[in-house]
């Protein structure tokens, strides 16, 4: 699970004293550390309260551009490109917490010696044409609506799978694309990334090459998961990572799979 909770917390109370609180988290333009607001004089603070909470709507004003894909709300943009003498590769990734984006910086970390990539979370895709127009895509997801048929990651990919993917059929068919995940093994061991695996038949369904990336489940002790195939051996659809619970051997993952997306030409 991506488990690091973002956002507003309203009229908590004090474990201390019991008092009524207001917290306010507000989000800050270049994500740094957020401000925290304790209110507990309503009073003698309202035309704070009502400052804060301005400031917060405006932050999430729906965008002008009739271009955007993914969540409509205008968002921080997190988007950066690596300019190198190789394949354009598009990593794109829904996040809740802050987990799933922490594997993919170790993800381009890895790749940016061997390809142009440009990161990006799905949210802030500002066209369809800056997605479809790379080589190759890394795509990636955390796990939350647990134990859905579809839509499980909370994210922008759930309305971007189904609203916006499907008719792209045509500019993605043949394109190669490996998936990557973040779930929680100890306490969701029967549905540990299973965003991988709708992830990986969505884009199968409009035609991408899906084959690269898949990885071993050794190492990882979940009972099962929607991301998880049986073939000679089980494999993972492709790289899952567990940050709360073994938050260590993420990096190592993210170094090892980039080198074996590498040896099966993804990036070539």
């Amino acid at each position: 699970m991506d488990r690091r909770d973002v956002n507003i917390n309203i009229n908590n109370k004090s474990r201390k004293s019991g008092q009524s609180q207001l917290y306010c988290t507000i989000p800050h333009s270049k994500r740094s550390k957020n401000t925290l607001y304790n209110i507990s004089t309503m009073n003698a603070l309202t035309s704070s309260i009502l400052l804060l909470s301005a400031t917060y709507i405006q932050s999430f004003t729906p965008a002008a551009s009739s271009n955007i894909v993914g969540n409509p709300q205008q968002r921080t943009s997190t988007t950066s490109t690596t300019a190198l003498d190789a394949t354009t590769v598009g990593l794109y990734f829904g996040t809740v917490g802050g987990n799933t984006k922490t594997v993919a910086n170790h993800i381009k970390a890895a790749a940016d010696a061997d390809a142009t990539v440009t990161f990006c979370e799905i949210e802030d895709l500002s066209s369809v044409d800056a997605f479809t127009q790379h080589d190759a895509l890394i795509i990636g997801a955390p796990t939350w609506n647990t134990g859905a048929e579809k839509q499980r990651t909370l994210t922008g990919w759930d309305q971007w799978l189904y609203d916006v993917l499907p008719g792209l059929a045509s500019e993605m068919k043949g394109k190669k694309v490996a998936f990557f995940g973040v779930g929680d093994q100890g306490d969701y061991p029967f549905n540990y990334c299973d965003s991988v695996g709708e992830l990986h038949s969505e884009f199968e369904r409009v035609g991408c090459d899906v084959k690269y990336g898949r990885t071993s489940t050794e190492g990882y002790y979940h009972v099962s998961s929607k991301a998880q195939v049986d073939e000679e051996e089980p494999v993972f659809y492709g790289l899952c990572c567990d940050e709360n619970q073994q938050p260590d051997q993420s990096e190592d993952r993210c170094i090892k799979w980039i080198a074996q997306l590498k040896s099966e030409e993804f990036f070539a």
